[in-house]
């Protein structure tokens, strides 16, 4: 049932216990919650259009104070966890997600083989625009993400990492949100 939850354009809790907390000042553009037991927790100051859609129970989403997005689609179907640091910047068309959607069974055993994973982005990482983010995935604090690129894996701290799947081309760096002078 879709409800009204100050801050957020778009609210809708089917489940049961769950917990939504959004910082003071921020804007969220939907979120969809269809599952039970799940967690939702945004720091102050963010601004992030596009949506948070978890269908699971006892999933946990955390993103810190003052990240924004153009457009983020940040879903989850299994139980798993997602935490963005504080201060990330998220260019428009990106796609965040613990899982696979579907199962991957191993013919031999019988058994499911591709469980959720959790996905951790540090503090102040920039991401650029039609960005996927796999499940697995850890960006390292002060990262760039180019355009277009697919991470899965680990890309480390002060890096640009671009490409499909994303590789590190340069390290040492950081980003500001002010267009400096050259």
């Amino acid at each position: 049932m879709t409800q009204h939850f100050p801050g957020v354009e778009a609210f809708s809790d089917k489940g049961q216990d769950n917990v939504v907390s959004l910082g003071e000042g921020s804007r969220v553009t939907r979120i969809v919650i269809e599952g039970h037991r799940n967690t939702i927790k945004i720091g102050a100051r963010c601004r992030l259009a596009g949506q948070i859609v978890v269908r699971c129970n006892d999933g946990h989403i955390e993103i810190g104070e003052d990240t924004t997005s153009m457009r983020i689609m940040l879903h989850m179907h299994e139980p798993s966890r997602i935490v963005i640091g504080r201060d990330c910047m998220f260019s428009g068309g990106i796609w965040l997600d613990s899982s696979d959607n579907h199962s991957i069974i191993d013919l031999a055993s019988g058994k499911r083989i591709n469980p959720s994973k959790p996905i951790t982005i540090g503090d102040h990482v920039w991401v650029g625009r039609e960005v996927t983010i796999l499940k697995g995935s850890v960006i390292g604090s002060h990262s760039i993400i180019g355009a277009s690129s697919m991470v899965r894996g680990v890309i480390p701290p002060n890096c640009i990492a671009v490409g499909s799947p994303a590789k590190v081309i340069r390290t040492g760096v950081t980003w500001d949100r002010r267009r400096l002078p050259i």
